[in-house]
């Protein structure tokens, strides 16, 4: 299997691997029930980054995943994948690459409101002393893995290009 097709599908599989880790880290989870009981703002759990995407984007992610995966098995897997299937994975890796980012942008927001909730509940006396909350470090291994994507569909880009220089002089 040529090299730029195996960090395509490496970047694909830490993609997977990062979509079902948490999406925020505390260790104010085991309350977060109560606290959602007594104030239905807070939630009530920590979801995964999958679970906590809309359903559109699910259908988007996997839709970008198995692109992935077949451009990067289509034959013969000992050549660079061809230009439009080595675009195509580009294009992938980079949308979900954007895509994680502005995701990560957006957890950030929910770990600080988190975090004001678990002050308040403190202040009020609901638990004993305010969680810190912060981003899954699962965007990070999808970040690893879109950012791995992309380069394996340039590399493929790169190599399909220059075999076709070589073939035409």
């Amino acid at each position: 299997m040529h090299y730029s097709r195996i960090i395509a599908l490496l970047g694909a599989v830490l993609g997977v691997v990062g979509l079902f880790m948490p999406g925020l880290n505390t260790d104010g989870e085991a309350v977060m029930p109560a606290l959602n009981a007594a104030n239905p703002a807070v939630p009530d759990g920590v979801p995964t980054i999958w679970g906590g995407l809309d359903t559109w984007a699910q259908v988007v992610v996997v839709i970008i995943l198995v692109a992935i995966a077949v451009f990067a098995l289509r034959p013969p897997l000992k050549d660079p994948e061809d230009n439009i299937g080595a675009g195509i994975t580009t294009l992938a890796g980079v949308a979900f690459l954007i895509y994680a980012v502005i995701k990560l942008l957006e957890t950030n927001d929910d770990a600080t409101a988190l975090k004001g909730a678990f002050a308040q509940a403190a202040e009020a006396g609901a638990i004993p002393a305010a969680f810190d909350v912060s981003s899954g470090y699962g965007f990070y291994v999808i970040i690893i893995g879109a950012g791995l994507v992309a380069i394996g569909g340039v590399l493929s880009l790169i190599a399909a290009n220059k075999k076709t220089n070589t073939a035409a002089a």
